[in-house]
């Protein structure tokens, strides 16, 4: 294996690690909260407010990684995600479990925007979207893993076994201190760009502004599915397990499905691939909603959902790095991160309809989203101009 694809494989495997720890809070926390004493309330708090600062902190992050010249994000990055968020179940007050959290999805923070920028470095132009797509489809079965992972130690040997957890992330993390090079990941001449230049110029640049505008369409559609279907789906009478299980399955679907991306890339076109994501989520809504959300078909499309939402992240995100590459970890920031903050923004409201007007009916409306933004992929770049 050369240099290359070395780095590649264990940034890769980094993000697996680092994601499956951000995923580790959503199951354990209402046994936490009971340890502790908090309302459900305020653990919903505590998560919501975490996961925001993660997804928003990441842009300026990334910018910060631009203008560094070593690996402090990817290093600093794994350690903080894997011992505070392993020493979760140790928290004996709310002070050191928002303490525990914040730092834990600081870490995850960190990670995302320079390791996401460093794949693109070490990829050759004709094979970006391949590498890329496997780094972000590790990190999406990580993602799905880590509640798993987290309540099956909790639950056979209990929340004080967790810190053990940290272990594999704190060795991963001097590994790829060790084996990543010193590179520069930056152009000389946005060493003085300040941060609102930087915001500026990203989003004066047409075609970034529809690529990140896209990733927050595409988050929209999978926040909204995964979170609030499971409201629906308890009050027809499914179990947890059986809850838990439907969304582990639309998580890994969408894993699968950027891993097959850049392949469907290859034959019928950049372009194209953005319509197949985005034009097919209304029919298979359709679907989904005249089937009630239950049975064969209905999981069928609910699956399915998932994986043309992701049809498109390799692409959206190598693109966009290509288009701007003095804004790699930056814009890797945005598309990565801040556009799932974005919705975390929203969802408040988008619960709120839900209550009022049916869970089913809301998301119904909302599958036609992406169908109208696709009208806006005509003015992404051709492949011959993004290819070179």
């Amino acid at each position: 294996m050369d240099r290359n694809k070395k780095v590649i494989t264990l940034l890769s495997s980094g993000h697996f690690i680092t994601d499956a720890y951000s995923g580790f809070l959503n199951p354990i926390m209402p046994f936490i909260a009971a340890k502790i004493g908090i309302t459900m309330t305020a653990a919903a708090v505590l998560i919501s407010v975490s996961n925001l600062t993660s997804s928003l902190s990441q842009p300026l992050f990334g910018f910060i990684a631009d203008k560094l010249q070593h690996r402090f994000f990817i290093f600093w990055g794994m350690l903080f995600s894997s011992i505070f968020l392993s020493f979760l179940g140790i928290a004996n007050n709310i002070y050191m479990l928002i303490l525990f959290v914040l730092l834990g999805h600081m870490g995850v923070a960190f990670f995302h925007p320079q390791a996401t920028s460093l794949v693109s470095n070490y990829t050759k132009c004709n094979t970006n979207s391949r590498e890329m797509s496997i780094f972000i489809a590790t990190g999406t079965f990580g993602f799905a893993l880590g509640p798993a992972i987290s309540s099956c130690i909790s639950d056979f040997f209990g929340l004080e076994k967790l810190p053990y957890l940290c272990i594999p992330g704190i060795i991963f993390a001097f590994l790829l201190l060790k084996t990543v090079p010193k590179i520069h990941i930056n152009c000389d001449n946005t060493k003085n760009t300040s941060l609102i230049k930087a915001i500026k110029a990203i989003f004066s640049n047409k075609p970034v502004a529809i690529l990140v505008a896209a990733s927050i369409v595409k988050s929209f559609v999978v926040s909204s599915f995964s979170i609030i279907l499971p409201f629906y789906w308890k009050s027809i009478g499914y179990s947890v397990s059986k809850i838990g299980m439907i969304i582990v399955a639309f998580m890994l679907s969408g894993a699968f499905a950027i891993i097959l991306s850049p392949w469907f890339e290859k034959r019928i076109g950049v372009k194209n691939v953005f319509y197949c994501s985005l034009l097919t989520v209304a029919p298979l809504g359709l679907i989904f909603y005249f089937c009630g959300g239950r049975g064969l078909i209905g999981l069928i499309s609910f699956i399915l959902i998932g994986f043309v939402s992701f049809f498109a992240v390799p692409v959206n995100m190598s693109m966009a790095q290509r288009l701007m590459p003095e804004f790699k970890s930056m814009i890797s920031g945005f598309i990565g991160g801040f556009s799932w903050g974005v919705i975390g923004l929203i969802l408040p409201l988008i619960s709120i309809l839900a209550e009022k007007t049916g869970i089913m009916i809301i998301l119904l409306i909302m599958t036609f989203i992406p169908f109208i933004f696709s009208y806006y992929i005509k003015y992404l770049p051709d492949e011959n101009k993004y290819f070179n």
